[in-house]
């Protein structure tokens, strides 16, 4: 009889490992996804004016992130440009 309740909890973990464990990982990771983004969210873009000029295009300054960026409509850039300084 304990051999057979033995077997019985293998087999009982080895589902629990194929297919319960895998739902748990989906269902924490669907729940801290959004916690995660809250966390690593990066603040938007102030553009500044600096003023330096190259024919038509204007300098702005990003306050918050510190990224220098060109524009020629005479309004700041819509998107931020941080990551185009380290290629991506």
């Amino acid at each position: 009889m304990p051999i057979l309740i033995t077997v019985g909890l293998v087999a009982l973990y080895f589902v629990w490992a194929i297919w319960g464990r895998k739902t748990a990982q989906n269902e924490a990771s669907a729940r801290l996804d959004p916690l995660w983004s809250k966390i690593t969210r990066r603040k938007a873009c102030k553009w500044d004016k600096t003023g330096d000029a190259n024919g038509r295009f204007v300098e702005y300054r990003c306050a918050t992130c510190r990224v220098a960026a060109m524009s020629h409509s005479g309004k700041p850039p819509q998107d931020c440009k941080r990551n185009l300084s380290s290629g991506l």
